[in-house]
């Protein structure tokens, strides 16, 4: 799993996929989990690190 600080308000949640985990502990870890079980799972990811990248 993977956490990045992006705007979850911007991205379509996918069951499975990412979960928003606000107020559920990951203060200063980002509030957008993704689960990367394929490596599938890691080139859809890969708009989501950009995305991060940039707000950062």
């Amino acid at each position: 799993m993977v956490y990045l600080m992006a705007d979850r308000t911007t991205v379509d949640l996918v069951p499975g996929f990412t979960r928003d985990v606000t107020g559920l502990g990951h203060h200063g870890t980002g509030d957008l989990e993704v689960q990367l079980r394929t490596d599938r799972y890691l080139e859809r990811a890969q708009d989501l690190f950009r995305l991060s990248y940039a707000a950062a």
